[in-house]
């Protein structure tokens, strides 16, 4: 399976804060959050989100260059599938 991961723009529903991604519009965003949710992900892994409405905060800090960008979609999804019920 292919991960297709999109960059941060308005096409997908999100923008640039200071120094981070912000989730704008939701329901268009690929990646689960609140309208709000802010994000980044660093080099070799590291990455964090917040999701302000939901009190909600996760970082991972690894050390896997290359698997950046799986490693954050992954985080994003595992973390709210934890939390649904």
């Amino acid at each position: 399976m292919q991960i297709l991961w999109p960059s941060p723009s308005m096409e997908t529903g999100q923008g640039f804060g200071l120094g981070f991604a912000i989730n704008c519009e939701p329901e268009r965003s690929p990646l689960p959050g609140s309208k709000g949710t802010y994000y980044w992900y660093g080099a070799f892994g590291t990455t964090f989100f917040v999701d302000p409405k939901e009190e909600l905060i996760a970082i991972i800090m690894t050390q896997a260059p290359g698997m950046e960008i799986p490693l954050h979609w992954r985080l994003r999804h595992y973390v709210y599938q934890a939390f649904s019920y």
